[in-house]
């Protein structure tokens, strides 16, 4: 049956189990959470209506995220984040801003890839430019209506695309801000960003991928009207964009008659849009999502996302490498622990670890030399990993002794197997394993080989730029070098030209006197 939203008893409901529990278990942080955030629970029956419907009306996940999302919200100053706390040249730079809005009347949060370089910024101070616009623009100005992520990535490259940051937008609009999204807008997407965007889509939900739309300047007309296109779109609008402080800036305010979804333009003119049901959410997850997972024997949810199931050995060197991504995408940190059918054949780095929430790492193997690679198919890789409370220690010593105070089959566990690939060897028949269930691959859909050609292509293609930005700046030097040669071979010759025309003329001179 289709869910009609979230009832007044829901809410009510919800609040009381809220209350109920900080009463019980008292406030996970120092200071307790802030105080507007439980001004919110207590008179925003907006903001506990988003919880209750992006995880489908069920009122002990909703109970969980918001728990987890007040956590949060305290850990990260979220509502202290103005003008004043962020870094002003970030703000100004223009890489991250809202403008204007979507065919359903949404304001646009637009990231501009270009003006973003990978590792070029602070980590840290990206992601508070990041939660600084959402709670200015959605949650302040907006009333905690949605908005539309566009990301804009024409003229962009390999160096533009950041897998941390990617991964931190998702995660923060998934587990901190339910419900939030209309649409993901991906603009003039170049051709070399084609297989990094499919894994990207991997890591979303279904319902985000639905939302995903892949346009360009004609096709941008069916989801942003042509009067709110930039003209770096192909739109009227000029674009020159100028950090406006909030305090002075123009605040659009949305009018809210029993949630009936009207707004005000800058124009002043009322716009009406349909509101997407609580179903269509595009950062919720459905539930029958064919996506499962092994903790302990009894099903639940994942804590670790294996980007790929299988690792990929290409010859790098006098070596064969491969690499796995994983990726933390619950909202508690987590350890993660690397194991290997064949010890004696591999060197794995890291092999262990503690991921926070929304971060990734990749896990390195390289194949020690003399082993038999027609084999190499047959092996398989445990990746496991388990929650860590808050009174776990986090140094290497501590989590080693978890791990060994831990069986493998504990409860606690999560497990993901993943198989060996070696390009060119045949491995047709042997069994595959995702996220702890056994697969037959003569039975199975071809997403895994297309998966595992996806990320081989992804390195190769990272493989060719290195090697191309290595011989533009080898082609670079010669060229200098070149212009120097003939700029000095120029100059010689002029100065031989010049001594040869003031020898002649005094010859001249001489034989006129005689």
């Amino acid at each position: 049956m289709e869910n009609q939203g979230a009832s007044s008893d829901h809410i009510i409901e919800l609040r009381r189990m809220f209350f109920a529990k900080l009463e019980a278990e008292g406030c996970p942080v120092d200071g307790g959470f802030h105080m507007a955030d439980i001004d919110r629970i207590n008179n925003r029956e907006k903001w506990l209506r988003l919880f209750i419907e992006h995880n489908d009306m069920d009122l002990k996940k909703a109970l969980v995220q918001l728990w987890d999302t007040c956590v949060w919200r305290k850990n990260f100053g979220t509502n202290d984040l103005h003008d004043n706390s962020v870094r002003q040249e970030y703000l100004h730079e223009g890489f991250m801003f809202p403008k204007n809005r979507d065919v359903n009347g949404k304001r646009l949060m637009i990231f501009r890839s270009k003006l973003y370089t990978r590792g070029s910024k602070d980590m840290d101070d990206v992601k508070k430019i990041l939660v600084y616009w959402i709670e200015r623009v959605m949650i302040r100005e907006e009333d905690l209506d949605q908005i539309t992520l566009f990301f804009d990535l024409k003229d962009s490259g390999l160096s533009n695309m950041d897998m941390e940051y990617t991964r931190y937008i998702i995660n923060t609009f998934k587990f901190y801000y339910p419900y939030s999204l209309n649409y993901i807008i991906i603009f003039e997407m170049p051709w070399i960003l084609n297989t990094t965007f499919k894994i990207i889509k991997t890591l979303l939900p279904a319902k985000a991928v639905e939302r995903m739309k892949f346009v360009n300047s004609k096709t941008l007309r069916e989801f942003v009207d042509e009067s709110n296109m930039l003209d770096i779109w192909g739109g009227p609008e000029t674009y020159s964009w100028k950090f406006v402080p909030e305090e002075e800036g123009s605040v659009t305010r949305v009018v809210n008659n029993n949630n009936n979804n009207h707004v005000m333009n800058h124009n002043g003119r009322k716009v009406h849009f349909a509101k997407l049901s609580p179903t269509e959410s595009p950062m919720s997850e459905q539930h029958g999502s064919s996506f499962t997972m092994e903790k302990g024997g009894n099903m639940g949810d994942e804590m670790l996302r294996v980007v790929q199931d299988t690792l990929i050995f290409n010859k790098s060197g006098n070596d064969f490498t491969g690499s796995v991504e994983i990726v933390n995408i619950d909202s508690k940190p987590i350890t993660y622990k690397v194991k290997t059918t064949a010890p004696d054949k591999f060197r794995v780095r890291p092999s262990s670890g503690v991921l926070a929430p929304g971060s990734g790492t990749t896990v390195n193997v390289v194949l020690v030399h003399g082993c038999n690679l027609t084999s190499l198919s047959r092996e398989k890789f445990l990746v496991m990993c388990m929650a860590l409370g808050a009174d776990k220690q986090t140094n290497s010593q501590d989590i080693a002794e978890l791990w060994k105070n831990t069986p493998s089959h504990s409860h606690l566990v999560e497990q993901h197997k993943v198989k060996c690939l070696l390009p060119g060897v045949p491995h047709i028949g042997e069994a595959s394993f995702k996220n702890g269930n056994a697969f037959s691959t003569s039975s199975s859909p071809d997403g895994d080989r297309q998966l595992s050609h996806l990320v081989q292509s992804v390195h190769e293609l990272t493989d060719t730029v290195s090697r191309l930005e290595m011989r533009l700046r080898k082609n670079q030097t010669l060229l200098f070098l070149a212009l120097l040669v003939i700029g000095f071979f120029c100059a010689a010759t002029l100065y031989l030209v010049k001594g040869s025309v003031e020898g002649q003329g005094m010859e001249y001179c001489v034989r006129r006197d005689d």
